[in-house]
C-alpha cells in the first residue's frame, strides 16, 4: 500500500513549482505529488489518498480525478478532516471512499476573478456555468439514484457543508470510519460567497511569489554581468 498525504490547498503543478522554489513545502499539493505516488506502486497495490483539504484548482482536480480514474490499481480515499470544494470531487475518482465520523464535506459553486467588460463577464459565467456542470457529473456519477442532480445543484449554490452521515446517506462516499450508531447533524450552509475557504488559505499570494523570483533572478543577472566586466577588462 502507497499513501499519500493531500494536505492544504490544491494547486496546479506550476505554482506548486513555484512554491517550492522558494522553501514552501507544505500547506499544499499538486497533481505531480500524485503522479509521483503512482509512480511507486506496485502491480496489484493500493493506493491511498488520506484528504486534509480546503480544495483549489478545478484544472488540477479534474487531472487527479482523470488519474486516478484510469489507474488500474486498487484506490482508496480517507476524508480525515475536511474536503473542500475541488477536494470534494476528485477523490470520488477511487474505487472506495471513506470519511472519519468527525470530517465534513463542502460543496459549492465554482468561483473565479474576471476583470474586463460586460461581454468578459458574461463569457466568464458561461465557463463557470460549464465548470459547475461538470463537477455537478462527477457528484452525479458517484450518487446514483441516492440523491438527485437537483439536489445537489441546489447544495453548491448553497455552499453546503455535509456531515459523514450525510455524506454516506447522499452516496458521496462509502462508508464511514468506526461505527456510527446515529444520524449526523444537519448541514451546515455557509456564505455563498465563499469567504470560509479563502479565510483558510495560509500561503503568500502567487503573484508576489513570481515578482520576487524575477527580481532574485535579475540580481543574479547583474551580478553575474558585473562578475564577468570584471574579468574582462
Amino acid at each position: 500500500m502507497v499513501t499519500i498525504k493531500l494536505s492544504g490547498e490544491l494547486l496546479s503543478d506550476d505554482w506548486a513549482e513555484l512554491y517550492r522554489w522558494f522553501g514552501y513545502e507544505s500547506g499544499f499539493y499538486c497533481p505531480a505529488d500524485i503522479r509521483a505516488a503512482i509512480d511507486q506502486l506496485k502491480p496489484g497495490e493500493e493506493l491511498v489518498l488520506e484528504i486534509n483539504s480546503v480544495g483549489g484548482h478545478v484544472d488540477a482536480a479534474a487531472e487527479i480525478y482523470s488519474v486516478i480514474q484510469k489507474l488500474p490499481n486498487p484506490t482508496r480515499a480517507e476524508i480525515q478532516s475536511l474536503a473542500a470544494s475541488a477536494a470534494s470531487y476528485f477523490p470520488l475518482a477511487c474505487d472506495r471512499v471513506e470519511i472519519s465520523l468527525a470530517a465534513q464535506m463542502m460543496i459549492h459553486c465554482g468561483s473565479w476573478g474576471v476583470g474586463g467588460n460586460k461581454f468578459d463577464h458574461l463569457w466568464a459565467a458561461k465557463q463557470l456555468d460549464t465548470t459547475d456542470q461538470t463537477i455537478l457529473d462527477v457528484y452525479c456519477h458517484k450518487c446514483g439514484e441516492k440523491t438527485s442532480r437537483e439536489d445537489l445543484e441546489r447544495m453548491m449554490a448553497e455552499e453546503t457543508y455535509l456531515s459523514a452521515r450525510q455524506c454516506l446517506e447522499m452516496g458521496l462516499v462509502d462508508a464511514i470510519i468506526g461505527d456510527v450508531s446515529e444520524s449526523g447533524t444537519p448541514a451546515l450552509v455557509a456564505s455563498i460567497h465563499n469567504n470560509t475557504i479563502r479565510a483558510m488559505r495560509t500561503l503568500p499570494d502567487i503573484e508576489d511569489l513570481r515578482k520576487r523570483k524575477q527580481a532574485q533572478l535579475d540580481k543574479l543577472d547583474r551580478e553575474l554581468a558585473e562578475e564577468k566586466a570584471r574579468y574582462t577588462m
